[in-house]
């Protein structure tokens, strides 16, 4: 696995503790645990209905989960749900774009939205559309535009303004080989100025050489963590065996029993010290 910069480990930017989430009575998290740190691209890989989604809509304040403590960025996101956003970028899997604006148009409102300032606008926007080679698409509408430039697209509002924390669910799909490594370039660029990736991704040969650690999940719980020789050494398995092979036995390994749900006190019944 890539290690893009040293981790400091002494403050995770992202700090996990017992998180839960049910639909409908099914659980989706289960006492999740996870942490990251600066200066990393930190991978959450794991099964379909595993709780990767979950998590993330989690971090973006898209659900609330039903008991746990989520901090990321230093603030408790369950407390103020708007303050860390500012710090935050993020990319969903299946990004919904305005088609009747132009790449041009798009990131300037985007820009404006994230408190740039005026004069910075238009500068960073041409930045990023010669960065992802979306220039020559500058002035056409969206709707013109390949799924792969959308992508593109998507990933330079997601970090127009330069954000500390970024979260990507399946970032790749649908980009050309040339506009993947523009974008694994960006990331390790990131994590080597100190911020943090989260990459949520089924691509499991992308995880292995993009990221410095991963996170398996598996019916909610996180199941292992760490870099490849770590996930190796949990996994009881050879020095030769991919991130894949590791991450189907410890899947596999995974078939526990349904652990005790919390008791239901309340939402904001959890413990209120900082």
């Amino acid at each position: 696995m890539a290690q893009p910069a040293p981790i400091r480990r002494e403050e995770p930017v992202l700090n996990i503790q017992n998180l839960w989430k049910a639909y409908d009575g099914s659980q989706a998290l289960q006492g999740l645990f996870l942490a990251a740190y600066p200066g990393e691209i930190f991978g959450l890989i794991g099964p379909n209905g595993a709780g990767k989604t979950t998590t993330i809509r989690i971090l973006v304040g898209l659900l609330r989960p039903d008991a746990g403590e989520v901090r990321l960025l230093g603030e408790d996101i369950l407390r103020d749900p708007i303050g860390y956003k500012a710090r935050l970028g993020y990319m969903p899997e299946a990004p919904t774009l305005p088609e009747y604006l132009t790449p041009t148009e798009f990131l300037g409102y985007v820009a404006r939205v994230r408190n740039l300032p005026r004069s910075g606008i238009a500068p960073r926007t041409a930045e990023l559309l010669r960065m992802y080679e979306l220039s020559g698409k500058a002035d056409e509408t969206i709707a013109s535009l390949s799924k792969g430039m959308k992508a593109k697209l998507a990933f330079a509002a997601a970090t127009v303004h330069h954000p500390s924390f970024l979260i990507l669910d399946e970032p790749l799909i649908g980009i050309d080989p040339g506009g993947q490594h523009l974008v694994k370039e960006q990331l390790v660029a990131m994590a080597r100025a100190g911020g943090t990736v989260l990459v949520s991704t089924h691509q499991l040969d992308t995880a292995e050489r993009l990221c410095s650690r991963v996170a398996i999940i598996h019916r909610g719980r996180n199941v292992a963590t760490g870099d490849l020789a770590s996930l190796r050494s949990q996994a009881h398995a050879g020095e030769q065996q991919s991130l894949e092979e590791i991450f189907l036995k410890l899947t596999e390994e995974a078939g526990l029993p349904e652990p005790e749900r919390p008791r239901r006190r309340g939402f904001f019944a959890r413990r209120r010290s900082g």
